[in-house]
């Protein structure tokens, strides 16, 4: 086969030419390889510095969860006495409604007693007055006759009852009515 120079050199030149292309592209190829290594290499190590970052957070967070639990229990703790007061001063509270209920009851049944305690002592008082009023005339009258046992030499000779009647608590009706005492039962039974 004769091959003419001039194709001979047209392939040569076809053939460096790809040559040249194949080295260019496998050159770009490579920067591009290169470039997407460092990328990566540059990506990786963010990441990992960012995970590094993320595990601390976790920890931290970790410790955090740790001491909120913590808190947590405590509050709990808190919670349950404040309730537990709670009820017990809601109970003295109610016990002290109850006793205020009570002393108040007492307070106005002693006080209506009271006032029938005095009622009674006035009717009383009105009573001893009026006896009063008759042993003043007494007094008076016997500092009158005083002077009549002065006069005696002999007491003896004054006439008197034969007899004496010493009467304590028991009802003297005649005595009564001799000096005007109309009797009241109800009373009597406080002498």
């Amino acid at each position: 086969l004769l091959v003419d120079a001039n194709i001979l050199n047209r392939v040569e030149e076809l053939f460096k030419r790809l040559q040249e292309t194949l080295a260019q592209a496998i050159q770009e190829e490579d920067n591009a390889e290169a470039e997407a290594v460092e990328s990566f290499s540059t990506s990786r190590q963010k990441l990992q510095d960012q995970l590094d970052g993320l595990k601390i957070a976790e920890k931290s967070l970790r410790e955090n969860i740790s001491n909120y639990e913590q808190i947590i229990v405590k509050a709990n703790n808190i919670i349950a006495q404040a309730t537990t007061k709670r009820e017990r001063n809601q109970n003295l509270l109610n016990s002290a409604d109850q006793l205020c209920s009570t002393f108040e009851s007492e307070y106005k049944i002693a006080n209506e007693q009271r006032k029938e305690e005095l009622a009674l002592l006035g009717k009383l008082r009105a009573i001893i007055e009026k006896k009063l009023k008759f042993s003043s005339g007494v007094t008076s009258r016997s500092s009158q006759e005083q002077d009549q046992f002065a006069k005696h030499e002999n007491v003896a000779q004054i006439a008197g009852p034969s007899t004496w009647t010493k009467a304590e608590n028991n009802y003297n009706a005649a005595g009564a009515a001799a000096v005007g005492y109309n009797r009241n039962e109800n009373l009597e039974r406080f002498i």
